[in-house]
């Protein structure tokens, strides 16, 4: 069969102007990035940033087909399972399978579905995941997002936002796992598919190891 091409997930920005401190440590301003107004705007959703890795779960008559991380092809059909692990690719399968449990793939049937694995051994596990778990943006989306933001509950400036971040706990560990853990960041989804994500690790208060992007 022909297998579908490895499409990357686009990359996200911050909506602030981020600037090297005098440690070079890459933190955001108060600044809003030119064309980044938007997230302002009544609509728009602030959802939960998982802390995990990102792939693509390729669907072609509700079978699984393909999987990539980032540029990589991990998977493609047919997928074989042998005695031998080879590598990591376990762990794609398996939180593919536990997604599937939860019901959470049933409407995807020839599509390419963006999300998050998490689980142990996947950078630090931040939600505390008992095994590897697919989420996908769409269940994040739908799931997953402050309505305190979209109702405009709160002042929206820097400086509230900056604030709220320092005790702001993932959604998605509360409602799953029942568990509080603090969130690594949010994702900022504008109704007609633009987004911009904002991690506690941008800003100059945060303390621990910070990601380069």
């Amino acid at each position: 069969m022909t297998h579908p091409p490895i499409i990357d997930f686009q990359k996200i920005k911050s909506p602030f102007k981020r600037v090297h401190n005098e440690c070079g440590e890459y933190i955001v301003t108060p600044e809003v990035e030119e064309g980044y107004e938007w997230i302002f705007e009544d609509g728009v959703r602030a959802v939960d940033k998982l802390h995990g890795t990102n792939i693509c779960v390729s669907f072609k008559d509700g079978r699984v087909i393909a999987v990539d991380n980032r540029t990589t092809r991990i998977l493609q059909e047919p997928i074989e399972i042998h005695a031998k692990n080879e590598g990591k690719k376990s762990r794609f399968l398996l939180g593919i399978l536990h997604s599937a449990e939860r019901g959470w793939l049933e409407t995807f049937v020839d599509e390419r579905v963006f999300g998050e694995l998490i689980g142990p051994e996947i950078n630090t596990n931040l939600h505390e995941a008992h095994h590897p778990l697919f989420v996908p943006f769409s269940y994040l989306y739908e799931r997953c997002h402050w309505k305190s933001w979209i109702n405009n509950k709160y002042p929206k400036t820097f400086t509230s936002i900056s604030d709220w971040f320092k005790t702001l706990n993932s959604l998605f560990t509360e409602r799953v796992y029942k568990k509080q853990v603090l969130a690594e960041g949010l994702v900022f989804c504008h109704p007609d598919g633009r987004m911009a994500k904002l991690r506690r690790d941008m800003f100059d208060w945060y303390e621990g190891p910070r990601h380069g992007d």
